[in-house]
C-alpha cells in the first residue's frame, strides 16, 4: 500500500512540475493588452469644389487580443480586439440650405454661405482583424512586431464645428453641429501598425506602436449630396495612430 501511495505521489508530483515547466516555457496561448494614444488625421475629398484643410488632432484607445496561431512559438499571432477611434478631419466647401439656430427669433433657420470650413469629429467602434508577427527577443528586453490587416468599424457619434463666410462677406461660428445622418454608418479600413515591446517582468510588457490607418470607402453616405452641384459628396480618411500600451 505505501509503495502504491509512493508510485502515486511521485507520477502526481511529476506530471504537476512537467504542468508548470509548461506553463514558464511554452508562449502563451493568448496575451491581451489595452493602449490608447494621439492620432493625426486628415481626408482626401474626391467631390468637386470640395478641398481638405490641413490635418487634424485624433485619438485612439481600446483592448486588443493577440492569439498565438503556433504553440511551440511565439512569433505568430492573430489579432483583434475592440477600439474606439476618434477620427477629425477638415472639409471646406460651398452649400445651400445651411441650418443653424437664429438666436434672434429663437427658431431654426437655413442660409445660403459663400464658403463652409467645417471640422468633423466622428467616434467609430472598430474590431481589427490581423495577422501579426514578431521577433524572438533581443538583449532580453525586446521585442519587435508588425501588423497588417483590416479594421471593421461601425459610426456611434458624428458632429461638426463649422466656420460660414456669409454672403455680404460676414463670418458665423456654429459648434457641435449633429452630423450623423450624414457619416457612413460601416467603415472598412487597411490597417498596418509597426512596434516594439518591453519586458517588464515576466508576461507583463510595456508596448509602443505606430500605425496606418486608410479608409476604403466613402467616409459619408451614399445620399449626402451637395445642394449646389448636386454631386455625391465623397472622401477617403487617412490617419497615423501613436499607440502605447501594457501587455499583461
Amino acid at each position: 500500500m505505501k509503495k502504491q501511495n509512493v508510485v502515486i505521489f511521485l507520477i502526481t508530483y511529476f506530471f504537476c512540475v512537467d504542468v508548470m515547466l509548461a506553463q514558464i516555457s511554452r508562449p502563451r496561448k493568448i496575451e491581451t493588452s489595452i493602449f490608447a494614444g494621439p492620432s493625426i488625421d486628415w481626408a482626401v475629398a474626391n467631390t468637386h469644389g470640395y478641398k481638405t484643410i490641413g490635418v487634424k488632432g485624433g485619438g485612439v484607445y481600446g483592448l486588443n487580443i493577440d492569439l498565438n496561431l503556433h504553440q511551440t512559438s511565439s512569433n505568430y499571432y492573430f489579432s483583434t480586439g475592440i477600439n474606439a477611434r476618434h477620427i477629425r478631419f477638415g472639409l471646406e466647401y460651398k452649400n445651400n440650405n445651411y441650418p443653424y439656430f437664429n438666436d434672434e427669433t429663437n427658431t431654426w433657420d437655413t442660409i445660403n454661405p459663400t464658403r463652409i470650413s467645417s471640422t468633423f469629429t466622428t467616434v467609430y467602434l472598430t474590431i481589427p482583424t490581423a495577422i501579426k508577427l514578431k521577433t524572438s527577443v533581443f538583449f532580453d528586453r525586446l521585442v519587435f512586431w508588425g501588423l497588417v490587416g483590416l479594421e471593421h468599424g461601425i459610426a456611434v457619434s458624428a458632429r461638426s464645428n463649422d466656420e460660414i463666410t456669409r454672403e455680404d462677406n460676414t463670418k458665423g461660428k456654429y459648434a457641435k453641429i449633429y452630423q450623423y445622418k450624414k457619416m457612413a454608418i460601416f467603415k472598412e479600413s487597411l490597417y498596418i501598425v509597426l512596434g516594439m515591446e518591453f519586458i517588464i517582468k515576466d508576461n507583463t510588457k510595456a508596448t509602443f506602436g505606430i500605425g496606418y490607418d486608410y479608409g476604403f470607402n466613402n467616409i459619408f453616405r451614399k445620399d449626402y449630396k451637395n445642394l449646389i452641384s448636386n454631386l455625391v459628396v465623397n472622401a477617403h480618411t487617412h490617419r497615423i495612430e501613436f499607440q502605447f500600451g501594457i501587455i499583461f
